[in-house]
């Protein structure tokens, strides 16, 4: 049996080394990190490990200068990298390049879930946010009172006008309690008998978990109902929270939220004019002025003019409808008492009795037409029903006689002596009980022959039954 030559360490080592790192070109491993250390050079050289294996990893100095989440000992995180293997000792690695807290990956998932549902509800879109007034004169600010954040929001509010009006409405802005007590804050900045022209939402950076509150639906919705302008200052430029999307100005961080509420006092010194251009623009002022007084004071005399000839030609028309009414109400009098004396006259004694007697006499030839008509109707109507009366009286008594006739017939048809005449016989035994069946029967049993004209006596000498076919 031939064999093959035997491999040597180093060529073993690089058939390891290739199936190793092809096989494992791209992975994930959660765990914990133990024996951290950065030398010199800038790398990062630490162990993970679990509750029963560990392994050893690396971060190359180009790497971890892209880290966004610094290793700590004894911190659990998910490694993102590949397998390598090291020739000159045959142990195996795991090349980091990058790494995220633990939990970072569901919770990077669930803010894209929640973004993509509330992007289609609309509420981050920039048709429904509002302008951010130019010169707000009050400023509410939704922090914490023990933040950081609020520090830079002050010092850099103390360098915009005198003139702004700053309310704290204070309240947690990490953990589960801060959701209510943001919405709550929202809830007595509207509830203000004045309310102020722009609310800045800020707080300073953290890392996911500190910022997740601001992902929350609840503190989103109250940004979109808000019906004042709201500018988000939460974390640092590339922390992005929902809160942030649905706010109507998004800033960078605290300190930029409270520069782009309101420009400073040297940047409004710079955008006032000139006193000549002032006392120019104060002249043309006067003198648009001057001019719209003297048009407005021809205007007025012509409408006084114009009213005193809208009065008398009103006053005029008047006259002449009062007029045109006195006629017409006199001819309408005239009528009144014509038709009053004609009604008069139709009321004259003599006039009513002819009248009365005319109308008797017609009602009495219309009284006697009626009753003929009504008499001659009342023959017609009784001669009819004597008829009818008749003719139905005919018919019951002709269907009663076929009736008759039919169970006559019908009683004949059933008559016992009728169907002994056809040939049939009537068996009864000696008490006179009528024999239906051979059942019951014995030899010698006496029994008696009914025929139509006679009766015979006869005695049993066998009994023979059959079957008789089922139903």
């Amino acid at each position: 049996m031939q064999t093959s030559p035997p491999l040597s360490v180093t060529e073993l080592t690089a058939r390891i080394k290739q199936v190793l790192e092809q096989g494992f070109a791209q992975i994930q491993v959660s765990g914990e990190i133990s024996r951290l250390t950065k030398p010199s050079s800038g790398h990062y050289y630490f162990t993970i490990k679990d509750s029963h294996a560990a392994i050893s990893a690396v971060v190359w100095r180009s790497a971890a200068l892209r880290l966004k989440t610094r290793p700590k000992e004894g911190q659990a995180y998910i490694f993102s990298g590949h397998l390598s293997l090291y020739e000159p000792r045959g142990s195996y690695q795991l090349v980091v390049q990058s790494i995220q807290a633990q939990g970072e990956g569901r919770l990077a998932a669930e803010f894209e879930r929640r973004k993509q549902t509330l992007a289609e509800r609309g509420w981050f879109e920039s048709q429904r946010k509002l302008n951010i007034p130019t010169l707000p004169q009050r400023i509410a600010i939704i922090t914490s009172t023990t933040a950081a954040a609020l520090e830079d929001v002050k010092k850099v509010l103390s360098s915009r006008p005198a003139w702004l009006h700053i309310t704290l409405f204070p309240c947690l802005v990490q953990g589960e309690q801060a959701i209510a007590e943001v919405v709550a804050a929202f809830s007595r900045v509207q509830q203000q008998t004045t309310m102020p022209d722009v609310i800045l939402l800020v707080r300073g950076g953290g890392s996911m978990e500190d910022l997740w509150c601001f992902n929350d639906e609840n503190i989103v919705k109250a940004i979109v109902d808000c019906p004042i302008p709201v500018i988000s200052g939460i974390g640092h430029e590339i922390d992005t929270t929902l809160a942030d999307l649905a706010a109507d100005c998004r800033a960078a961080t605290p300190s930029n939220a409270a520069e782009l509420c309101c420009p400073s006092r040297e940047t409004l010194r710079q955008q006032l004019p000139k006193k000549h251009v002032l006392s120019m623009l104060l002249q043309r002022q006067l003198q648009s002025q001057k001019q719209q007084e003297q048009q407005l004071q021809q205007r007025l005399t012509h409408h006084i003019t114009r009213y005193k000839d809208d009065k008398y030609w009103s006053l005029e028309r008047c006259n002449t409808r009062l007029q045109q009414y006195y006629r017409q109400y006199i001819q309408q009098q005239r009528r009144l008492l014509k038709q009053h004396n004609q009604r008069l006259q139709q009321l004259e004694p003599y006039q009513r009795l002819r009248q009365q007697t005319h109308h008797y006499y017609h009602l009495n030839q219309r009284l006697l037409h009626h009753a003929n008509h009504i008499k001659l109707q009342q023959q017609q109507y009784y001669a009819a029903v004597q008829q009818r009366l008749l003719q139905q009286s005919y018919q019951s008594l002709h269907q009663q006689q076929q009736r008759w006739q039919a169970l006559h017939e019908h009683l004949q048809a059933l008559n016992p002596s009728h169907i002994l005449q056809r040939g049939y016989a009537m068996t009864t035994n000696t008490q006179g009980q009528i024999i239906t069946s051979s059942q019951g029967l014995h030899s010698n049993d006496l029994l008696q022959l009914h025929f139509h004209d006679g009766v015979a006596d006869v005695s049993v000498q066998q009994v023979q039954t059959k079957e008789l076919p089922q139903p």
